[in-house]
């Protein structure tokens, strides 16, 4: 059954469309492959090009958007020209959608299909490419769509196992190279030189083995690529030794009073005692504490912008409790990231002392 209804779903968005059909015209033929899994406009299953009410004055228009039977939004679906190929512009408007409607699965149809997912489940920024599904009759890949997409068949929880199960693979091309790093790193090599020398002991003595190990060269490459001689033991002996902790514990005091402050807290104080002597307007404040400070995420953003981007996350990535969200002289609600390590936070602290502050470093 699954076979046949995907198949009827190639025939509409891709066997019997046009080279030049435009949107609107395509948008007829999305709504025939809606009804074949059962989504019917008359019953209410599908919000055709609806209008959502976004703040005070904005307004989103997403193509359309499947209910439940309680009239519950389940996911939103943005259509382009088959003849266009999918590109990020396009995600992008899908992720808006997504974000605002507080939906964690959107489906974008164009000259493929392409599933997205945004929640808890992975800690990614932007929503993630879950499948991406040609237009070829009995595509295994199909009759999964099928099967999890119907209305019959539609289940949050179905649905979440196929996003856990699609995260591993995704995850596991990751941690492949994660591996094959730690295999071809320096400290690895000298992992197996420890190894090496614990298989001689019970023969020759521990000096003895030393010497050896230290005038060889022990190599790992990737197959079919050059190989590159590793370094001898005493060199990464020598680079061991010198290896600071990466975990840096440091904690600052701002001006000789208060508490240890760690990173993120220590940020967030100096924004507000940055805002409390001097108040500025959020233009101003973003120029001061510029992006680039930061990283990713930005060292400030306006709350209702964090909202949106993090709806289906609880990870906010960013300090929004009640006393934390600070109030520009402009009457701009905004937050602190919380996103900090030993690579940016210098960034902080030298702009602190320049703009006149006692920090102390312990």
């Amino acid at each position: 059954m699954n076979n046949e209804k995907w198949n009827e779903i190639c025939f509409y968005l891709s066997e019997n469309v046009q080279v030049d059909i435009s949107e609107s015209d395509f948008e007829l033929n999305v709504i025939q492959a809606l009804r074949v899994l059962d989504w019917k406009e008359f019953l209410g299953d599908i919000q055709i090009r609806p209008s959502f009410q976004i703040g005070a004055s904005n307004r989103i228009m997403p193509d359309f958007v499947i209910n439940s039977a309680e009239k519950k939004n389940l996911f939103v679906i943005e259509i382009k020209q088959p003849s266009i190929p999918l590109n990020t512009n396009f995600q992008r408007q899908l992720f808006s959608y997504m974000r605002q409607l507080r939906l964690q699965y959107g489906v974008l149809i164009g000259e493929v299909i392409q599933l997205f997912y945004d929640g808890d489940l992975t800690d990614h920024d932007d929503p993630v490419l879950l499948e991406t599904i040609e237009f070829n009759k009995d595509n295994a890949k199909g009759l999964r769509f099928v099967e999890l997409f119907s209305k019959e068949s539609f289940s949050v929880e179905v649905l979440r196992l196929f996003t856990l199960s699609s995260l591993k693979k995704i995850n596991r091309k990751a941690d492949q190279k994660k591996l094959q790093n730690k295999i071809l790193s320096t400290e690895y090599i000298s992992k197996i030189s420890e190894l090496i020398k614990q298989d001689f002991l019970n023969k020759y003595d521990a000096e003895l083995i030393d010497k050896v190990l230290t005038d060889l060269s022990i190599n790992i490459t990737l197959k079919n690529q050059i190989k590159i001689a590793s370094p001898t033991l005493q060199t990464i002996i020598r680079e061991k030794a010198n290896k600071t902790n990466t975990r840096d514990k440091t904690k600052y005091i701002i001006n000789g009073i208060g508490s240890r402050l760690a990173k993120n807290r220590f940020v967030l104080e100096v924004v507000k005692q940055s805002l409390q002597s001097q108040p500025r307007d959020f233009n101003s404040l973003k120029n001061l504490f510029k992006d680039e400070l930061q990283g990713s995420t930005g060292v400030i953003n306006r709350l209702d912008y964090i909202e949106t981007k993090y709806a289906n996350k609880s990870n906010k990535r960013h300090f929004i409790g009640n006393d934390e969200v600070l109030t520009s002289s402009d009457n701009i609600k905004f937050v602190v990231s919380t996103e900090w390590g030993r690579d940016n936070i210098k960034n902080i602290v030298d702009l602190a002392r320049k703009q006149g502050f006692n920090i102390e470093e312990v």
